[in-house]
């Protein structure tokens, strides 16, 4: 296999990759979801793609895709010999981890309008999040009308996320 195809082939990997760890929570049949499962719900793409489309007119060109591609090669190859080593996709893999467990705190922070910890369904509305919304009663485990971190640790499909 040439090395352009070989590279290529990698690229693609590392790209799907990060879109998986990027919308890491599966539900139903396929559909990826982030915590409040709102990755490719209607109009919303995933942020992968908004990196890739520089231009912003809502496609990704090949040059768009083989730039991007190369700035996660980048961003993974750490000692920038060329290659991309298990340790460096493993730690690549967990800085992405880390990072979307921080985004999702911020949102988590940012939508706790009263600074309580929790989320009620109040909170939750106001900061556009419908599906949180409809799953809010099965979420809500102790019935008291929020939602606290350990409920949604205790979900199925999501990993706690360490809270500031």
């Amino acid at each position: 296999m040439k090395l352009h195809s070989f590279r290529w082939l990698m690229l693609a990997g590392l790209l799907t990759a990060s879109l998986a760890h990027a919308n890491h929570h599966e539900k139903g049949e396929g559909k990826h979801e982030d915590m409040y499962g709102e990755a490719m719900h209607g109009d919303r793409m995933p942020p992968m793609f908004s990196q890739f489309d520089k231009n912003k007119d809502g496609r990704v060109s090949r040059e768009e895709a083989r730039e991007g591609m190369d700035r996660l090669f980048s961003e993974a190859d750490t000692n920038k010999d060329g290659f991309i080593s298990t340790e460096e996709m493993q730690a690549h893999h967990r800085a992405m981890r880390e990072q979307f467990r921080q985004s999702m705190r911020d949102a988590w922070k940012k939508a706790d309008t009263d600074g309580d910890g929790a989320l009620s369904k109040a909170e939750a509305e106001a900061a556009k999040l419908p599906r949180l919304l409809r799953d809010f009663d099965k979420l809500d485990k102790n019935k008291d009308g929020k939602l606290t971190p350990d409920e949604m640790a205790a979900a199925p499909h999501h990993k706690p996320a360490t809270q500031p």
